[in-house]
Formats: C-alpha cells, sequence, structure tokens
C-alpha cells in the first residue's frame, strides 16, 4: 500500500512547483503582484513577461503532469487508479501550490501532460479535431451559442471539447475503465478552480 499512497503525495508536490512563478522570478518579475484573479499559468506569464517565458511555463507544466503519472506507473506496478489519483494530485497540486499559499494555475497545461502520458493516441486525435475550430476561433475570447443568453470563454469551451472527445475515443481504443475516465477525473479541479 505504501508504494501506492507515496507516489500521489510525491505527485502533489510535483504539482507545486510554481513554474510561472520562477520563471517570472528570473526575469525580476513577482508574477503573483501582476494577476487579478489569482491564476498563475502559461497565459498570465506571457502576458507579463513575454510569449517564449509563457511557452516555458507551459512546458514545465505539462511535464509535471507527464511525470507524476510515469513515477506513479514505476512505483506502483502500472495500477490504474493510482496513476490516475497521482495525475489528479499533480493538477491539485498545480492549482493550489502549498508552495505559493494555494495560489496557482488553472490546471489545462498539467493535465494535458497526464492525459498524453496516460491516453497518448485518444489525446492526440481530440487535440487534431479540436485543433480545427481553435484555428478559427482564436481571434474570439468569448462566444454564444444561438438560442442562449450566455457567454462562453473561446478556451474553456475548446478544452471541454477536448476532454470530451478524448473519453470518448479512449472507449473507441478499449482504455482500461479508469484510464478512460481519466478525462473526467481530471477537469473536476479545473472546474473547482474556475469557480
Amino acid at each position: 500500500m505504501f508504494s501506492k499512497i507515496i507516489p500521489i503525495i510525491i505527485a502533489y508536490f510535483l504539482g507545486s512547483i510554481p513554474s510561472a512563478y520562477l520563471i517570472a522570478k528570473n526575469k525580476g518579475i513577482d508574477i503573483t503582484s501582476r494577476v487579478e484573479n489569482g491564476r498563475l499559468g502559461t497565459a498570465s506569464v506571457s502576458r507579463n513577461v513575454g510569449k517564449f517565458a509563457g511557452a516555458l511555463v507551459g512546458i514545465m507544466d505539462f511535464c509535471k503532469g507527464a511525470l507524476s503519472i510515469i513515477i506513479a506507473d514505476r512505483m506502483s506496478g502500472g495500477e490504474g487508479w493510482v496513476m490516475v489519483l497521482a495525475g489528479a494530485a499533480a493538477i491539485i497540486g498545480h492549482n493550489w501550490s502549498i508552495f505559493l499559499h494555494f495560489m496557482g494555475g488553472k490546471g489545462a497545461a498539467t493535465t494535458f501532460g497526464n492525459l498524453f502520458y496516460l491516453l497518448p493516441i485518444p489525446f492526440l486525435l481530440a487535440g487534431f479535431i479540436t485543433a480545427v475550430p481553435s484555428y478559427f476561433l482564436k481571434q474570439k475570447s468569448r462566444f454564444s451559442i444561438p438560442g442562449k443568453n450566455k457567454d462562453f470563454k473561446t478556451s474553456d469551451f475548446l478544452t471541454s471539447i477536448l476532454f470530451l472527445l478524448t473519453f470518448i475515443f479512449a472507449f473507441f481504443f478499449e482504455a482500461p475503465l479508469i484510464i478512460a475516465f481519466s478525462p473526467i477525473i481530471f477537469s473536476v479541479p479545473i472546474i473547482l478552480k474556475k469557480n
């Protein structure tokens, strides 16, 4: 049991590494004082430090997700539920970092790292499909669905579609049940961070 709990704890601390804060601080900027919504991630660093710095944050956050599951995979002997919980713990650590008084990002890049390791083909297929509407909607930060009196944030909508398609393709490729449900499980801390 020890080998199954420890990787989940490691994943939380790995996810908590504040890449946005560290990269911005390396450029002499305290990113925590520049964001109003408390979300420290790729977008906030891109806006306040630069696109290259933002890309580095995205890569680091992606790697945190993938590495957390790689460690869980090795330590647990490939137990699906341990890998999924480790992935969720990494997202929680990223969103509510113990090193930043529980501030953090939205968790998208970390989740992408999780899904890339757990469900590479379904995730890449879903990413390819959502890349098309993403290209056409990239200039619009918000949009409305006809008949609805509510605006949707474009990035949130496309991320939701990406997770849903990854979930569907996971069943098509006959992934183990707990792994197939991982996109749904990983979306929970992202939704909680938004509210």
